[in-house]
């Protein structure tokens, strides 16, 4: 089975214009995750070997399709996407504080 052709499938198929279920979004995020690195399952797959072909171009798809799905859900379902993002280690996270000013 070639894994990357598996995974550009899945991830196509839960495309905003294919899906009308937010958690398609959620198994999107996870992908990202998951082919950015992080301990995240890919589709029920709970770990993704480290040699898939084309896994940048894959990691960048699950983000552009992603960004489709922010740009429809209402901002509830942003935050919960955000924050299993953040779970895995992906985004902003809280801001960090300036450094305290020097005292003289």
């Amino acid at each position: 089975m070639d894994i990357g052709a598996w995974l550009s499938e899945q991830i196509e198929a839960h495309a905003v214009d294919r899906e009308d279920d937010p958690a398609a979004a959620h198994r999107l995020a996870e992908a990202y995750a998951a082919l950015a690195g992080a301990k995240a399952p890919a589709f029920g797959m709970m770990e993704l070997p480290a040699d898939i072909a084309n896994r940048d171009t894959l990691r960048a798809r699950a983000l552009e399709l992603l960004k489709g799905w922010l740009a429809k859900v209402d901002t509830d379902e942003k935050d919960k996407i955000r924050a299993q993002l953040a779970g895995y280690g992906i985004g902003s996270g809280p801001p960090v504080p300036p450094p305290a000013p020097a005292e003289d």
